[in-house]
């Protein structure tokens, strides 16, 4: 498909949101899709009606016929004709929409003079069709030079230049003439006059064109904006100079208020004006920035506000900043306060001298734009009108009830959750009830456009019921507890409650909470079995009469939820076997989520740049093992394997990241073992995109193991057990290497002399990418969640529980 993005060229020329918008969205057409898009431009100034007007007739005649779709955000460029034309829109000329009111002048007209009456009528009388526009410009602009009327007449602004440009703004929206209308924020979606009446509109939230983010140091606050007074930078100055500190406030951006803004700061030299600065010195300003105050006046959107929370900065905000504030949540990603000088100076105060928190604030607030991406707002640009975001209710509504919390994911059933319900999001809205057991981590979060979690703490009594259950079984058992004991936490009962309502769905993500789900909920239940909980819980708890009560409630859960749900999710064929041989479940019920990997996220790493990135480390001299694991019984029995490995292995070195570092001290530890710990996504990006070789010595265990796709999606060659590999398409000799556990130190000697050898060893190569290739095509999450009908009674993914 060819399609014209059509914008207006500012005279002057400036660079804000709206060319930053242009930008991206081209570049996303062009790279992330088929088609072919090209952004057309005309100069268009404004500073007087007449220039205006003739923008509004320059656009109202193009001919973009030899385009198939046309897309444009801002006045006057929707002028266009196109028969297949979207909006998305920006923000309509605001001087005569949403702050004409602030002037004082009248918004209907009064005695109208004989020479203007005609075009007035025109305007009473219009049927808002297009073939009325070239005889109103004809009478529009034949008054120009009228020096019969009153020379105030077209006053801009005025009551009647505010008139014509609704009337035009009209004819141009009008449902005859747009296919589809979008907005980038909720704040422009509900403004008055924006829209026709009744037009179903799309929300529409888009990335900065910025090419990356990065997330530094914590040294100063730093803003960037237009210097202009809407953006209320005088409001920052002023209350940032009664803060006290040493640290200082960097404003970057140029603008009409540039001067007096200087003025206002002279006496405080922390202040600095940087003036305009390129793309690659505003990311370095945002990453290195404690916080980022941005506090403009019923903002459309506010890039500023998604580029700094993408370089994980907490914002500060008012409460009257428009779509700012569909991102900032008081004390969750930032600060929202009064527009008043005390209050900004205060909350800047707070920010300052609780760093850690602040942090913790940034932290969140780079979840929360995760989920923000070109490709996913170019398809939903693109996609149906009742897409991601609408207005309207036309979204299905699913529930999830989740024993843990799921924000950050650093283990496999949370990162399972987090991304196969995110890439879900962009088609229904998912709410995520979850338990927790820190009060201080509860409320609601926003984790991705579509995605919000509601975490709830346990009471005090469900806490000391779930640490006794620990002590007795002697394992961490927090979800036998909350199965048993979930009644204690009444708020989970009422949030969960409320949720299931409206809901068209709910998922019980483990078996654990569904006697609460059915003590609220009497509708349509599905289970998302990770594994088969009964194999996993026995494989854990000791054979001891105790462990056999608590296994035969585990086992009462299972079935009784597997009997009711409608759907089965099942992450391999063997788990829908077991499933059926302990609960009778039928064919039917099953269909195949299989475990995945955001494979976008995760950049496939070539030998040449591993071994550089192998250099910048230190660990370009020995070979390099990762073993990437959580605290469960199946990772930990691992652990003890690869101990005895590295033994056997003295010239390699054996990282291992995640909780399962923890238990490197139960037994002698090997030399060449290091533990490194639990990671942020960004510290196992070093990693992943720096080891020679990812290992995975499972003999235990249920489901599937999400690890291997992790190590397949980055390039990293694989070892593996024939059980490591169990539920998988990952072949062995075409997409990694596969022994068992007493022929692992040998596998790693032959490999050894491949990946650390003078010439390049052509095999490996070829065997990453075939796995990176397998990790696209059949375990993207996106494409497992596409795959998911969550409308429908049948799906082409169901399981044959009694073929082989």
């Amino acid at each position: 498909m060819r399609i014209a993005i059509v914008a207006p060229s500012g005279v002057p020329f400036l660079v804000g949101g709206a060319e930053k918008l242009w930008w991206g969205l081209l570049h996303a057409l062009n790279q992330h899709t088929p088609h072919h898009a090209e952004l057309i431009k005309l100069p268009s100034p404004e500073q007087g009606f007449w220039e205006l007007m003739t923008s509004y007739r320059s656009f109202s005649r193009l001919d973009l016929a030899h385009f198939d779709l046309v897309i444009s955000t801002k006045y006057p460029a929707w002028m266009v004709a196109h028969p297949n034309h979207y909006c998305y829109l920006q923000h309509k000329l605001r001087g005569l929409y949403d702050t004409y009111q602030l002037t004082g002048l009248p918004t209907v007209l009064g005695e109208i003079p004989a020479p203007l009456r005609p075009l007035v009528h025109a305007m009473d009388t219009s049927r808002r069709d297009r073939t009325e526009l070239e005889p109103f410009f004809e009478l529009l602009f034949g008054l120009r030079d009228d020096p019969s009327l009153p020379p105030d007449s077209f006053a801009f602004p005025g009551p009647l230049t505010r008139r014509i440009v609704h009337f035009l703004d009209d004819i141009a929206l009008a449902p005859t003439a747009i296919r589809r209308y979008l907005a980038i924020s909720r704040n422009v979606a509900g403004r008055e006059d924006y829209f026709p009446p009744g037009a179903q509109v799309t929300v529409v939230h888009h990335p900065s064109d910025l090419p990356h983010f990065e997330t530094g140091g914590y040294d100063y606050l730093f803003t960037a904006s237009r210097l202009d007074h809407p953006k209320r930078l005088d409001l920052l100055v002023r209350a940032f100079r009664q803060v006290r500190g040493e640290i200082e406030f960097r404003i970057a951006g140029t603008g009409p208020q540039a001067q007096a803004l200087q003025v206002l700061a002279a006496k405080d030299p922390r202040i600095r004006f940087l003036g305009h600065v390129s793309d690659q010195e505003l990311t370095r300003l945002y990453a290195n920035a404690l916080f980022v105050p941005f506090v403009p006046y019923d903002e459309d959107y506010g890039l500023v506000t998604i580029e700094a929370m993408q370089s994980g900065k907490a914002v500060l905000t008012t409460l009257d900043a428009g779509g700012v504030n569909e991102f900032v949540e008081h004390g969750v990603t930032g600060l929202c306060v009064t527009p008043e000088v005390p209050a900004l100076a205060e909350a800047m105060q707070r920010l300052l001298a609780d760093r850690s928190e602040t942090m913790r604030m940034g932290g969140r607030a780079q979840q929360r734009v995760s989920g923000l991406d070109w490709p996913s707002t170019v398809a939903q640009i693109l996609g149906e009108p009742q897409g991601h975001g609408a207005v309207s209710t036309g979204r299905r509504r699913l529930v999830v009830a989740v024993d843990f919390p799921v924000y950050p994911p650093r283990g496999g059933g949370q990162s399972r959750i987090f991304h196969l319900y995110r890439a879900l999001a962009r088609r229904v809205e998912v709410t995520l009830i979850t338990l927790c057991d820190d009060a201080s981590i509860a409320g609601a979060l926003d984790l991705a456009p579509g995605l919000r979690e509601i975490r709830v703490a346990k009471s005090p009594a469900h806490l000391e019921m779930s640490q006794a259950l620990n002590r007795k079984l002697a394992a961490s058992v927090g979800d036998i507890a909350s199965l048993l004991h979930y009644g204690l936490t009444p708020a989970y009962l009422e949030r969960l409650g409320h949720a299931t309502v409206c809901c068209d769905l709910v998922i019980a993500s483990h078996p654990y909470l569904y006697p609460a789900i059915a003590e609220v909920y009497v509708g349509p239940l599905w289970y998302e079995a990770h594994n088969v909980e009964y194999d996993m819980k026995r494989a854990i708890l000791a054979a001891s009469a105790e462990a056999a009560f608590y296994l035969e409630r585990v086992r009462e859960a299972e079935a009784s939820l597997c009997a009711r749900a409608e759907r089965i999710m099942v992450c391999s064929q063997p788990d829908a076997h077991r499933l059926q041989a302990l609960y009778g479940c039928v064919r039917s019920q099953a269909i195949l989520v299989p475990n995945g990997v955001d494979a976008r996220a995760v950049r496939f790493v070539t030998r040449a740049e591993r071994r550089s990135n192998q250099c910048d480390l230190g660990l370009d001299r020995r070979l390099s093992v990762l073993f990437v694991g959580s605290g469960h019984r199946p990772n930990i029995e691992a652990l003890g394997y690869l101990k005895r490995i590295a033994h056997d292995c003295p010239e390699a070195d054996f990282l291992t990241v995640g909780s399962v570092s923890g238990y490197t001290a139960i037994e002698s530890q090997a030399n060449n073992l290091y533990p490194l710990g639990i990671l942020d996504d960004a510290e196992l990006t070093v990693v992943t995109e720096a080891v020679d070789l990812a290992v995975n010595p499972i003999t235990t265990g249920s489901g599937t193991n999400l690890k291997m796709l992790q190590y397949a999606a980055a390039g990293i060659p694989i070892l593996t057990t024939e059980f490591g590999n169990r539920g998988l398409e990952l072949r062995p000799g075409e997409h990694l290497w596969q022994a068992p556990i007493s022929d692992f130190p040998a596998a790693i000697r032959r490999l050894r002399e491949g990946l650390k050898g003078e010439r390049k060893d052509e095999q490996i190569e070829a065997t990453v990418r075939r796995a990176r290739e397998l990790v696209e095509s059949r375990y993207d999450w996106q494409m497992i969640a596409d795959g998911i009908d969550i409308s429908a009674r049948g799906n082409a993914r169901e399981i044959a529980f009694l073929e082989d």
